[in-house]
């Protein structure tokens, strides 16, 4: 059993988070207990999502985590674990972006030409 860590509230509404996964490849929900293969041949998906917006967390599964970051022979509860830290840090990643993005005028709608 993993410690229990608090979701934050959506970023655009302050909904609610819910937590969902599936198997990769039949988009078929899957349980957090579900057993993995012996030879951990299944791949699965998590991703947190706002039950109020809708809004999305970004999509976590065992594909990319083994192919990118070199981590393998998850559980479903270990890559839905993923999913809620990557949606409980996701606010201030790109903040720079945003800032330079600001300096420049370009955060506005419509832009004006330069």
């Amino acid at each position: 059993m993993t410690d229990q860590i608090k979701m934050a509230p959506c970023p655009f509404c302050e909904g609610p988070p819910c937590i969902i996964a599936y198997d990769f490849v039949t988009r078929d929900l899957v349980a957090i207990d579900r057993p993995q293969a012996e030879d951990f041949s299944e791949d699965y998906s998590a991703h947190v999502w706002c039950h109020d917006c809708g809004a999305q967390g970004p999509d976590i599964d065992t594909v990319g985590l083994s192919t990118f970051e070199q981590i393998f022979d998850l559980t479903v509860a270990e890559v839905m674990r993923i999913a809620v830290d990557r949606w409980n840090d996701r606010n201030a990643k790109a903040r720079n972006c945003y800032d330079a993005g600001e300096a420049e005028g370009q955060n506005m709608f419509p832009r004006i030409a330069v």
